[in-house]
């Protein structure tokens, strides 16, 4: 595994990542509302029974917003992870990382933020950065491919 190239996705990732949290909040609201009985004022309470059509599509939407829910609490765990990592590595490297890969800033923009004046040095701060990152990251498995 290239662990530089895994760690520059996992970097890449994470302004999707905020934004499918942000949907996967919405899906899970939209679940729990159309489960809601709709017509409780039309249940015949003299059948003492559920119809197989009513309680599958009871577990389907249960199914549902339970896959809605485990997939919020993973994706809100990985944001943490990559948070917890850039707080972890030098300032320079975790600015460098952030605005390359997570504020998506040109590498002129960058240069600015930075206060350096050659692009050649905006990559070799990049390239350490991912490096650290890979290695907080991943551990000493990244070794080989830093």
């Amino acid at each position: 595994m290239n662990y530089f190239k895994a760690a520059e996705q996992l970097l890449s990732s994470v302004p999707t990542l905020r934004k499918s949290l942000s949907n996967l909040n919405e899906r899970q609201q939209h679940i729990i509302e159309s489960g809601r009985p709709q017509d409780a004022d039309i249940i015949d309470t003299t059948r003492p029974f559920v119809t197989s059509r009513a309680a599958n599509e009871a577990l389907d939407e249960l199914l549902e917003l339970s896959e809605c829910s485990r997939n919020i609490g993973y994706t809100e765990q990985k944001l943490k992870e990559i948070e917890s990592v850039l707080l972890q590595m030098e300032s320079e490297h975790s600015k460098v990382a952030r605005l390359w890969y997570i504020d998506k800033l040109s590498k002129e923009k960058i240069m600015e933020q930075i206060n350096v004046d050659s692009l050649t040095t905006v990559y070799k701060l990049r390239n350490a950065a991912v490096a650290e990152f890979a290695l907080l990251y991943y551990g000493a498995a990244a070794i080989p491919s830093i």
